[in-house]
């Protein structure tokens, strides 16, 4: 099956550098999630590439156990990471870019499924994902603006 693709973005008023190093914090990710969300670290260091994660998240009533692993740490321009879950292999790849005055960021989520899963995707997971995902970084942008000194508080190198 070819892989699905969820593409999402929101101007910030914050700097790339701040933004970029809240995003990449993957344990502040529930602060800003549409749904229930916990991660911790599996291993204690700064983050780089190949850093994992475990995370428990929730969504209408069902829960998902998933490992992630940080695939791109690129300051302050791009960060992504990868997991998989009952529902897909995912890909979240986060870009950063200077635009009028603020930060605008994109979010894509590219999943590859087999056809069962791709089928849920077609019927659930479409009209659930694209607005969540829209959320999430509507409340990102919330948790940013309302608290600018968030992403100053993570060391990014």
């Amino acid at each position: 099956m070819p892989p699905g693709t969820i593409r999402v973005s929101i101007l910030i008023d914050a700097g790339p550098e701040s933004v970029f190093a809240y995003v990449s914090d993957l344990t502040r990710h529930g602060e800003w999630s549409a749904d229930p969300l916990k991660i911790a670290a599996i291993a204690p260091g700064p983050v780089a590439v190949g850093s994992r994660y475990r995370s428990a998240a929730g969504s209408h009533g069902v829960d998902f156990h998933t490992d992630l692993t940080v695939t791109v740490f690129e300051p302050p321009v791009r960060f992504a990471f990868r997991g998989e879950d009952a529902t897909a292999k995912f890909l979240h790849t986060f870009t950063f870019e200077p635009s009028q005055g603020g930060t605008l960021v994109r979010r894509q989520i590219q999943f590859q499924a087999n056809l069962l899963q791709w089928l849920t995707h077609l019927l659930v997971v479409y009209p659930v994902r694209i607005p969540s995902a829209r959320r999430t970084l509507q409340l990102l942008k919330e948790q940013i603006e309302l608290h600018p000194r968030l992403g100053e508080n993570r060391d990014t190198q």
